[in-house]
């Protein structure tokens, strides 16, 4: 009997500490394009800097094909410095990545970026996951604090469907792009959980 309700308590601890903490006010589903997302992971590294992911049904962090994530820095760093960092970070992974590539747009009035970019990652002379992103940037104030989000969406293919997806995203790329200029903002309301 103990032993039982000791499995059952341990399986109630485990679904709780698996359960992502909401800090951001934003529980979801979120709607990206037809799909919708729902919150899988969250973090909180430090106390000016959040995170939260959210994923399509069935799909799973370790090797997802779509996923939104929302970026929380309170910062007095403008948006624009905060894509240049990007970009720098960018430019150094294109002298080992050969598929690395990105666009920048900035709104008519200089207070949101969006920075397109795609990744690969490769193994033994293979590319084995390609990545494609949108970012996003965005300066918000906080209860007189600044701050900038990020909202991102993500895409990805692994193996040897990457070379479909590149095709794919060739035509498909302006949709990706004219979804997350019409996408709202969140209203972010910060728990400190």
């Amino acid at each position: 009997m103990r032993t039982t309700l000791a499995l059952i308590a341990s399986l109630v601890l485990i679904t709780f500490v698996n359960e992502p903490i909401e800090r951001l006010g934003i529980k979801g589903p979120l709607v990206f394009g037809d799909t919708s997302f729902q919150l899988a992971w969250t973090d909180k590294p430090n106390e000016k800097y959040y995170v939260q992911e959210y994923l399509p049904k069935n799909e799973s962090l370790e090797k997802f094909n779509q996923m939104l994530s929302v970026y929380l820095f309170i910062t007095d760093t403008s948006p624009k410095i905060a894509v240049q960092q990007k970009i720098k970070w960018l430019d150094e992974k294109k002298k080992t990545d050969p598929v690395c590539n990105y666009n920048l747009i900035e709104s008519p009035d200089g207070k949101e970026f969006i920075l397109d970019f795609i990744l690969s990652q490769s193994q033994s002379n293979k590319m084995t996951t390609v990545e494609f992103n949108v970012y996003r940037y965005a300066k918000l104030n906080l209860n007189g604090k600044e701050a900038i989000s990020v909202y991102s969406y993500s895409k990805r293919s692994y193996g040897d469907s990457i070379a479909t997806f590149l095709t794919d995203l060739s035509k498909d790329k302006n949709k990706y792009l004219n979804q997350m200029i019409a996408a709202k903002g969140n209203a972010i309301v910060i728990n400190n959980n």
